[in-house]
């Protein structure tokens, strides 16, 4: 008999709680409709003005502009040697926090095709509906602007990426409790597997000389940055399906009447967990040496902006989102749905490894292979009408994921 009341008693809180959770839900739809346009222009504004990592000046002033607009009394910190970084909380009257990611930075000759105008969107929407209820949390909310996700060549003055790795070392996930965003995609998913990756760029340097008069004096620095490209492509047919290898020449050289005395690569390298990416470095490595050795030049390794870890998905975060994610009609799926040879990085990654962490997707296009990210038409697709209406999906899923904590 006590058993049966104890188990009435416990429905009984189990439907209060539903019951709380499907009126948060209503009421977060609800709050959205205030800030919709606002996010709607930004959207489209920092699609319009693509800016890449480092130097995202202009998005962030538009940033602030809304976040200022929207919510009265933010202060705003900065970060020395990261002039596009910044943070700003609410709550503060307590020290343990949760922060929610957003990225602004685009990418070069293709802007915003990997949707990071979606992601500022859809933070800054969360971070406003906790505004409107933070009576119902007992920890502070950190809006963190991370510039520079992408990895772009290091022969561009802001090149390189890591701007989380670069926050994690200013110390600005200490106190976090957990951290969350969300990533346009071609599909949804709670807990993608999104694998380690580190930036090389190589330069050779050779000897010039006249390629037609005396062309055995010269070491030529192309030939070696060919037969090391050449190298890279044989391996490629050993590595694992996780395993990736992709690069560019971005100096070949000056004249075809000379042999060319420098050129330089650049290149990334992915393995499904980190500890294996290192194994694949150094069978790059030898390919890069051996072409060194078969031309005489010298050979130069420049690493990127540290190395970004694989995602590690928090199990209670992802349980809380799948199930918010179904009561608002979203047909979420787990890892185990998707083929998981054609996963991108991310330096959020390195935040899951010290943090509790959620990095899902949310679906803009249809996942049939015609428009993926990276492709011009995927930061049109950012602006379509599906891209909008998840900008609302993602700030109430985010939003009612940390009320739900």
């Amino acid at each position: 008999m006590v058993h049966q009341l104890s188990q009435s008693v416990q429905f009984k809180r189990l439907l209060f709680m539903e019951e709380d959770n499907l009126e948060n839900l209503a009421n977060l739809k609800t709050d959205y409709q205030s800030i919709k346009n606002d996010l709607i222009k930004l959207n489209k504004s920092l699609y319009q003005n693509p800016e890449l990592g480092y130097v995202e000046f202009e998005s962030v002033k538009k940033i602030k502009a809304v976040l200022n607009k929207k919510i009265k009394n933010l202060n705003f910190k900065h970060y020395k040697d990261i002039p596009t970084a910044f943070t700003t909380s609410l709550n503060n009257k307590y020290k343990n926090k949760v922060s929610i990611c957003i990225e602004y930075d685009a990418l070069p000759a293709v802007g915003h095709a990997c949707g990071h105008n979606l992601i500022t969107s859809i933070g800054i929407g969360a971070f406003y509906l906790l505004s409107k209820h933070l009576d119902k949390l007992n920890f502070s909310i950190e809006l963190v602007g991370c510039p520079a996700e992408e990895i772009i060549p290091l022969t561009y003055p802001n090149g390189g990426g890591g701007g989380k790795i670069k926050l994690i070392e200013k110390g600005v996930f200490d106190n976090s409790d957990f951290a969350l965003m969300i990533h346009p995609a071609t599909r949804n998913e709670v807990d993608p597997l999104m694998i380690a990756v580190k930036q090389l760029d190589i330069e050779f340097h050779g000897k010039a000389a006249h390629a037609s008069g005396s062309a055995y004096i010269g070491k030529n620095a192309l030939d070696a940055q060919i037969i090391a490209y050449n190298s890279v492509s044989v391996l490629r047919q050993q590595l694992e399906p996780t395993e990736k290898v992709h690069g560019i020449i971005t100096d070949g050289g000056y004249s075809p009447n000379i042999i060319p005395e420098y050129t330089r690569s650049s290149w990334m390298i992915r393995s499904q967990k980190t500890k294996d990416l290192f194994k694949l470095e150094k069978k790059l490595l030898n390919c890069f040496k051996g072409a060194a050795n078969a031309t005489g030049c010298k050979l130069k390794v420049i690493n990127g902006n540290g190395t970004y870890e694989n995602l590690v998905t928090n199990s209670k975060l992802k349980n809380k989102f799948l199930e918010n994610a179904m009561k608002l009609g979203i047909d979420m799926r787990t890892n185990q749905h998707f083929d998981q040879t054609k996963n991108g990085s991310t330096d959020f990654g390195n935040i899951s490894k010290i943090v509790p962490s959620l990095h899902a997707f949310l679906q803009i296009v249809e996942d049939d292979g015609k428009i993926v990210n990276h492709q011009p038409e995927f930061a049109d697709a950012t602006i379509t009408d599906r891209a909008i209406s998840s900008i609302e999906t993602g700030s109430v899923l985010i939003a009612s994921t940390i009320l739900d904590l």
